[in-house]
């Protein structure tokens, strides 16, 4: 049986992003949200509510790209290659059969890592603010988040602006790198213009979000009472040394699988 359907695929294509729940093992996010207290600022208590609102203090504040701590931003890079978290989202076997229907089997490395786990602290009694959106920098086909805890409404969710990534794609120089014109910058104001442009995804443990590498995304503000937790997998052709120097073309689906190209999305395309 394929990972995904037709029809899940369709809304990939057109949207640029899909939700599929309950894929991860419970356990092992359970596992990953125990961890995840190894080495936390240290006025952060686990059993403590009060004590996750940030920002986090100044002189908590940590650098350290395995275990980065900075405002509301806390992400612990340091498990990120420990088998069982490798295990948990990018070997997971229908995350793993996904990027093969997408990519292609042996198109691209072995899985050896995750991003980590990516926390949102919660804003606390703050004013609310506008979404604004980014589309990240480093080469990658197609990316997943899933979350390790539940994640309420407002509570930090993966926010993407639903089908930017077809525009996006043609307002970049390259298919990969991250070389814009003046048209990305105009439509990214266009999109920022109106928080209905965007969508927040919220759930439960396990499941996952996969997303487009060009569409239009954030970590959404956190205006629950607890930390939003995630773990982040990148997937990459192992062609994209060559792939990124291309300019986009008139295909956005150029280097994925046929499984991709012939599903129609019933539009312009």
């Amino acid at each position: 049986m394929s990972a995904l359907t037709e029809d899940e695929i369709r809304i990939f294509k057109r949207e640029g992003y899909l939700v599929k729940k309950g894929v991860m093992d419970l356990e092992l996010c359970a596992r990953a949200r125990e961890r995840l207290w190894d080495d936390p600022p240290p006025s952060m208590k686990k059993d403590d509510p009060e004590t996750w609102v940030g920002p986090i203090k100044p002189e908590e504040e940590s650098m350290d790209r395995n275990n980065y701590k900075r405002g509301y931003r806390w992400q612990y890079r340091k498990l990120g290659g420990e088998p069982w978290m490798v295990d948990l989202l990018a070997k997971n076997q229908t995350v793993l059969g996904a990027a093969e229907q997408m990519l292609g089997r042996g198109n691209f490395p072995e899985p050896r890592r995750v991003r980590g786990i990516y926390c949102t602290l919660p804003y606390g009694d703050v004013e609310r603010k506008p979404r604004s959106l980014h589309v990240d920098a480093h080469p990658f086909n197609f990316a997943v988040v899933g979350y390790i805890d539940h994640v309420p409404e407002d509570g930090g969710g993966f926010t993407v602006w639903p089908g930017s990534h077809r525009k996006f794609f043609h307002d970049y120089h390259s298919r990969y790198r991250i070389e814009s014109s003046p048209d990305t910058e105009t439509y990214r104001e266009q999109l920022n213009a109106s928080d209905e442009n965007s969508y927040q995804t919220f759930g439960e443990p396990g499941d996952v979000v996969f997303w487009h590498h060009r569409i239009g995304h954030m970590a959404s503000h956190n205006y629950s009472g607890q930390i939003r937790k995630a773990v982040i997998c990148d997937f990459i052709l192992n062609d994209m040394p060559r792939l990124q120097e291309e300019p986009p073309g008139d295909d956005i689906w150029v280097d994925w699988t046929d499984d991709m190209r012939d599903v129609s999305i019933g539009d312009d395309e």
